[in-house]
């Protein structure tokens, strides 16, 4: 019923720090999609996994920025409409096979932005939709346009520019997914996380950029994104107020970002609270076709509120309704869903 509203109230961090090891979250890796410039869905393997370019300094970042082009690609999202990642469940045999001991489906971004909750210091908002249907909730971005600085918008477009300087995309691909499985809290969750690059001795890389006075601040979230996503190594161009890297970018591992910024109590403590939250999301959500907001505002409490309108598309409720597995696979190959399907 719309209107319903149901809150999380938010512990100490020191009692999440007992609830789970980050060590304890070894995710497998079930399989790689790709969306093409298109927005069309590619099942693919490892190969098409964009590799590093040879590249010569300085950077100018800015490059390209001014005027309308420039701030739309900022604006622009490579995360896949959500359909996409439904797609690749039930339109490939590693898919299909990998759902039934599933518990939570969602973004790699979802849980990076929960998880970091009690750790941001800017109180930071978010807010995603949520839905439980036949034991398995959903997580997905809500689709709404943010409400941006000028200077905001600018960083995330020297972002982009950045990665074009430094990594290959395959042809006619615009960003490539890992669908990971792994467990969080007493919970088993299947993810989709963007791959920035694989370098040449086959490690996962996250590309970032960052002023050289924040980078203290910037690589814990780094780390836990990457912790999530099974990456191995971070790796950041130290920018100026300019947008210009004039230095070769920095190779963080994983192992000293966590000794030297991270800690290993802080890592228990997201994981634990990420493990805590999805537990209760799991246990508050009824079981039936709807959708609910699950906000987090800022202060110790994340909220969650029933709209009443429905949140699985027909063709996926169609397609779990007891048909046969080979004539679903042949539905779902069928389509493109480059747009909703109603």
């Amino acid at each position: 019923m719309a209107g319903q509203r149901k809150s999380y109230d938010i512990k100490g961090t020191s009692q999440y720090s007992r609830m789970q090891d980050y060590s304890s979250y070894q995710p497998s890796a079930l399989g790689t999609f790709s969306i093409s410039e298109d927005g069309d869905f590619i099942n693919c393997n490892k190969a098409a996994i964009p590799t590093l370019l040879d590249y010569k300094l300085p950077l100018n970042l800015d490059e390209g920025y001014n005027g309308t082009e420039g701030k739309d690609k900022a604006r622009e999202t490579t995360f896949p409409q959500w359909e996409k990642g439904l797609k690749w469940i039930h339109g490939s045999k590693e898919g299909y096979g990998s759902v039934s001991s599933v518990d939570i489906i969602a973004s790699r971004g979802i849980l990076k932005d929960i998880g970091y909750t009690n750790h941001n210091q800017y109180n930071n908002p978010w807010k995603f939709e949520a839905c439980k249907f036949k034991g398995k909730v959903y997580l997905r971005k809500v689709d709404e346009e943010e409400d941006e600085n000028e200077w905001c918008i600018r960083n995330s477009y020297w972002g982009k520019k950045f990665e074009e300087y430094l990594i290959q995309q395959e042809t006619g691909t615009k960003a490539t997914y890992r669908m990971l499985k792994g467990k969080i809290g007493k919970k088993t969750v299947l993810l989709s996380a963007e791959v920035d690059a694989i370098s040449s001795d086959g490690k996962y890389m996250e590309i970032k950029t960052c002023f050289a006075n924040k980078i203290g601040v910037k690589v814990p979230q780094a780390w836990w994104q990457s912790h999530l996503g099974k990456v191995e190594t971070l790796y950041y161009g130290l920018k100026t107020r300019q947008g210009m890297v004039y230095d070769k970018p920095t190779e963080i591992t994983m192992a000293v970002a966590l000794t030297k910024y991270v800690t290993k109590n802080r890592a228990n403590e997201m994981i634990g609270f990420t493990g805590d939250v999805l537990d209760w999301l799991y246990g508050a959500l009824p079981d039936k076709d709807e959708t609910w907001i699950l906000e987090y505002t800022g202060g110790r409490q994340i909220f969650l509120r029933s709209t009443g309108e429905k949140f699985l598309p027909n063709w996926y409720l169609q397609f779990i309704e007891g048909r046969k597995e080979e004539e679903l696979v042949k539905q779902v190959e069928a389509l493109t869903l480059s747009h909703p399907v109603n």
